[in-house]
C-alpha cells in the first residue's frame, strides 16, 4: 500500500504554510503539474519520502510565473528582515546580559567560589571572563592537587587531565567545607615518556 504523500506549500499571497495530502503518488504527479496559482511547493512533509520519490514528484513542477516568482521574493526578503530584527534583537538582549553579569561581579563576595579553567597546554585562569579576581595561591594549589589526584585515576589507561573545570573557595572555607567544592575533567591520551 503506497504511504500518503504530504507537501509543505506556502500562499505566495500572504505567506501563510500549510500542508496538502495525497493518497498516491500519481494524485499528487497530477496536482504537482497543475499547481495552483500563488501556491509555492515548499518540499516533502516529512523527512521519510524516499528521496527518489521526492526527485520524480519535484521535476513534475509547474515552474513558477513571472509574478509568482516577484511575490516569492518579496517573501523571502521579508523572511530574510524579520530574521535579521530577530538576531539583532538577541544579540542586544545577550549584550544587556553580560552587562549587567559584569556589573554584578564587580559588587560580589569577593570570597565566593570561583570556577577555575586548568589546562594541560596552558596557565589556569578563571572560567568566567566577567569575573576580574585573581587566582589565589591557595586556590591555585587547589587546583593542582585535584588535577595530580585525576591523573592518577587515569593514568593505568595511559591517559592524563587534558582540560578541568575545577570550583574553588578562593579565601576563607567555610566551617565543615573544604578548599574545592566540585570539578569536571576532560582526559586525554598521556604524550610519549621521554627516554
Amino acid at each position: 500500500m503506497t504511504k500518503a504523500i504530504e507537501l509543505r506549500v506556502r500562499d505566495l499571497r500572504t505567506g501563510e504554510t500549510s500542508i496538502v495530502g495525497f493518497d498516491s503518488e500519481e494524485t499528487a504527479a497530477s496536482w504537482l503539474a497543475a499547481r495552483p496559482r500563488f501556491t509555492d511547493v515548499l518540499g516533502a512533509a516529512s523527512l521519510d519520502l524516499p528521496q527518489e520519490l521526492v526527485g520524480r514528484l519535484r521535476g513534475l513542477l509547474r515552474p513558477l510565473d513571472e509574478e509568482e516568482k516577484k511575490l516569492e521574493q518579496a517573501l523571502d526578503a521579508e523572511a530574510s528582515a524579520a530574521a535579521r530584527k530577530r538576531n539583532e534583537e538577541q544579540q542586544k538582549k545577550e549584550a544587556a546580559e553580560r552587562d549587567a553579569h559584569k556589573a554584578a561581579m564587580k559588587t560580589a563576595d569577593p570570597n565566593r567560589p570561583m570556577e577555575v579553567h586548568w589546562m594541560f597546554n596552558r596557565d589556569m585562569e578563571i572560567a568566567d571572563p566577567a569575573d576580574e579576581r585573581k587566582i589565589t595561591d591557595e586556590a591555585r594549589e587547589a587546583v593542582l592537587a585535584w588535577v595530580a589526584e585525576r591523573n592518577e585515576w587515569v593514568r593505568d589507561r595511559n591517559q592524563v587531565v587534558g582540560d578541568a573545570k575545577v570550583t574553588v573557595w578562593p579565601g576563607p572555607i567555610p566551617k565543615g567545607g573544604e578548599r574545592v567544592k566540585g570539578g569536571t575533567f576532560i582526559p586525554i591520551t598521556a604524550p610519549p615518556k621521554s627516554s
